[in-house]
């Protein structure tokens, strides 16, 4: 096979070319070739038992850069769609994709004619997030907050999690003290980047700090 052969090439008349194959995969090697020489993004077509061969099917279709994939079916005439088959749009355009250097990849119809505008609202995608049951807000609120966390909800041990640039400049140290105070157990966790990753965030770091509360 070489590109100086002219039954090579597309020809507009009633002439098939035929080349001799070993195999199948042989005979898949040979039409890649043709597509490459003659232009990729085109069709091709395949002659099969769709029903015993379904994996010399799936080869061709996947190795074949063609955006019409034809089935038993006369290329010339099946790749303009509706004669054998309803799928592909009836056209005598044929977009050939990005293979080929086109802006489109099926049969040019109508709707490629068409100016289509799209007024799109914005509608942001669904988010959430587990919170507790009570958050604590405003000026003042820390002392009741940290009271009812001892009488009202019984807790012993408190985990602070915060980042290093609050922990270092004493942020965290009204909590901190006013725990001691209630006698809670406390342990601050200040190692969360200011763009936190999932390093920061790995459940055996927290682990060894939690393992270091004593009951």
């Amino acid at each position: 096979m070489d590109i100086s052969e002219e039954f090579a090439h597309e020809k507009l008349s009633p002439v098939l070319a035929m080349y001799r194959a070993k195999d199948f995969d042989d005979a898949l090697n040979k039409a890649e070739r043709l597509i490459a020489d003659g232009g990729f993004g085109h069709t091709s077509s395949l002659y099969i038992d769709t029903v015993t061969q379904k994996e010399k099917l799936q080869k061709f279709s996947e190795r074949m850069k063609t955006c019409r994939v034809l089935i038993n079916t006369p290329s010339s005439h099946g790749g303009i769609g509706d004669l054998y088959n309803f799928k592909l749009a009836p056209s005598l355009t044929l977009g050939c994709g990005s293979w080929g250097g086109n802006s489109v990849s099926d049969n040019v119809g109508v709707k490629h004619l068409l100016n289509i505008k799209t007024v799109a609202e914005r509608r942001e995608n669904m988010l959430w997030f587990r919170t507790p049951e009570k958050i604590y807000i405003k000026r003042g609120c820390l002392p009741v907050a940290l009271d009812e966390l001892k009488n009202v909800m019984g807790k012993k041990k408190v985990f602070i999690v915060t980042d290093t640039f609050l922990y270092n400049n004493g942020y965290t140290k009204p909590i901190t003290d006013k725990l001691d105070e209630m006698g809670i157990v406390h342990k601050t966790f200040f190692e969360v980047a200011p763009d936190p990753s999932l390093a920061s965030a790995k459940p055996e770091r927290q682990k060894c700090w939690l393992s270091s509360l004593t009951p």
